[in-house]
């Protein structure tokens, strides 16, 4: 079992449910692809939790709003 860090400016943990965002996977898959990768923390709460501060931290105010944020950033 691997744990990724939740600390810091962007952690890896952010990084990998980005980009899982970024291939249109639920918060359900998202969980489910961390399980999978023996990758820890991964319930379905602590994906929610992570997302709420990732929103925040983007001034997003809808999942929808962060995705077209995340959109814009990208290369």
């Amino acid at each position: 079992m691997r744990l990724l860090s939740w600390k810091g400016l962007k952690s890896d943990m952010e990084n990998l449910i980005i980009k899982y965002l970024m291939q249109g996977m639920t918060q359900n898959e998202i969980s489910e692809a961390l399980k999978a990768e023996n990758l820890k923390p991964n319930s379905l709460s602590s994906i929610e939790k992570k997302l709420k501060v990732i929103r925040e931290r983007h001034g997003a105010k809808t999942m929808f709003h962060l995705g077209v944020i995340l959109s814009k950033s990208s290369p």
